[in-house]
């Protein structure tokens, strides 16, 4: 052999060591990124999927604690059913039919009510006008 030969192969002899650590290392280093590469992309839509149904289920067996049932049932109550009993909001199917007659005793009692008011106030239509002094 030739004395390059002969240096090469001492100089690679003596870092052998330290060449094949360097090459585990880089290895090593390949193996994680490549199985944290695929980990994300098998990961992160296999983890978004479970939570959606996870939430999804949860969401259909989701209970309420009595503590907020009440708040939840007057919320429920106002936004439903309370136009009902407020006599504003029928439609013209609901509108009861009144005879012109009738009206017109309501409208004369209605008038009357305001004159019979003693201290100047006016009353209030369909409330009875009554002394607090007097209980």
């Amino acid at each position: 052999m030739s004395q390059a030969k002969v240096d090469r192969y001492k100089k690679e002899k003596k870092n052998r060591t330290r060449d094949m650590k360097i090459q585990k290392v880089k290895k090593v280093l390949l193996v994680f990124i490549i199985a944290l590469a695929l980990g994300a992309l098998i990961g992160i839509p296999l983890g978004k999927a479970i939570y959606k149904y996870e939430k999804k289920k949860a969401e259909e067996h989701a209970t309420i604690s009595s503590l907020h049932y009440s708040e939840w049932f007057d919320q429920y109550w106002a936004d439903n059913y309370s136009d009902f009993f407020v006599g504003n909001t029928y439609t013209n199917e609901e509108i009861p039919e009144v005879d012109t007659a009738e009206e017109a005793d309501t409208s004369a009692e209605a008038d009357t009510s305001t004159e019979d008011a003693s201290d100047g106030a006016e009353a209030v239509e369909g409330e009875p006008v009554t002394d607090p002094s007097v209980e």
